[in-house]
């Protein structure tokens, strides 16, 4: 039991560790050496769980994505997406950075291309495949570009106020701005 909370805890400081160092600098320029330095932990310790930098980076996207795709199978998807955002600012504020690691977010984006579609096409019978795909482009670049101004401005609106934004702008698009409302945000 010991060693679990032991094990747990070791992962937590070379992950925060992590997190830390991609808000100062790309991952290409992380060493297993400046994680071990700001984590307090010997090479041998991290080496004990991950082979390189890149593959601690690598299970800490592939959890992400896990938990994505089980949320996406909900049936307030979009809420609970929402909320394991804010669950894992640090893990986003590091991704999502000046630092971050744009494939991961390209990947994100189409992890939730197959919901989009089916309820979609359900709304929209007329559509084509392809302006399907055009429409959400448009609306999955504009997601990531919302929630990169929310992790910039220092997660200045609640999650809540985050996804009442989204909602509005994909439902109403720039006219959700005339609410008068929303300035307030």
């Amino acid at each position: 039991m010991a060693a679990d909370r032991r094990t747990k805890y070791t992962k937590t400081v070379i992950r925060q560790a992590l997190f830390d160092l991609l808000e100062e600098k790309p991952i290409t320029k992380i060493t297993v050496t400046d994680i071990c330095k700001l984590a307090d932990i010997n090479r041998s310790t991290f080496y004990s769980y991950y082979d390189d930098v890149y593959a601690l980076l690598t299970t800490i996207q592939n959890d992400l994505f896990e938990n994505v795709v089980l949320t996406l199978t909900t049936e307030n998807w979009f809420a609970d997406l929402l909320k394991l955002v804010d669950q894992n600012k640090d893990l986003c504020r590091a991704l999502i950075g000046p630092h971050g690691d744009s494939s991961f977010i390209r990947q994100l984006l189409y992890l939730g291309y197959d919901n989009s579609m089916k309820f979609w096409k359900g709304m929209y019978p007329e559509a084509s495949a392809e302006i399907l795909d055009y429409a959400y482009a448009y609306m999955s670049n504009g997601t990531i570009g919302v929630l990169e101004n929310w992790v910039f401005s220092g997660y200045k609106q609640t999650i809540e106020d985050v996804g009442e934004i989204l909602r509005g702008l994909t439902i109403h698009g720039l006219d959700f701005m005339n609410a008068g409302e929303n300035d307030k945000k």
